[in-house]
């Protein structure tokens, strides 16, 4: 008989834990609202070397709300760890096109501080908000040797 009741609690316990498949939200609707983006190359500015080059794709949905692209690169100088390179870009939202289809950018960072270091690794970082979608944000990030382009 104790048994029994062990048993019963037990399994009443863990049958309150599952959760109703609506309890979860709702599900993935395959015509949901898409943000991506990836990161290309970046390169020096041959003739500005405190200005660098990345290339974006990205692709969003049509945008409700506001959108951007934002780059951002930074560079610690291996030979002097008080020294960092970096900048960030920024795109208005009336240049942003959030369409559908997959659309090729390339933004130009300029160093706040001090030139960029060929061959010396950067961290880059690429973000698209697309605010009146569900995800409103995608990113990519990387870090890289940035060259003289």
């Amino acid at each position: 008989m104790q048994r029994w009741i062990v048993l019963t609690v037990l399994t009443s316990a863990l049958t309150g834990l599952a959760a109703p498949a609506q309890a979860l939200g709702p599900a993935p609707d395959d015509d949901a609202p898409v943000i991506t983006v990836t990161l290309g190359d970046v390169v020096i500015d041959p003739k500005v070397p405190s200005k660098a080059r990345v290339n974006v794709s990205y692709l969003c949905s049509v945008a409700d709300g506001a959108r951007s692209l934002t780059v951002s690169v930074e560079q610690q100088d291996p030979e002097d760890s008080s020294s960092k390179a970096f900048g960030s870009s920024r795109t208005p939202d009336t240049d942003i096109v959030c369409d559908g289809t997959v659309q090729q950018r390339q933004l130009p960072v300029q160093s706040k501080t001090v030139n960029w270091i060929p061959g010396v690794d950067a961290v880059v970082i690429a973000t698209v908000s697309n605010i009146g979608t569900t995800p409103s944000a995608a990113a990519d990030s990387r870090q890289v040797k940035l060259a003289v382009g």
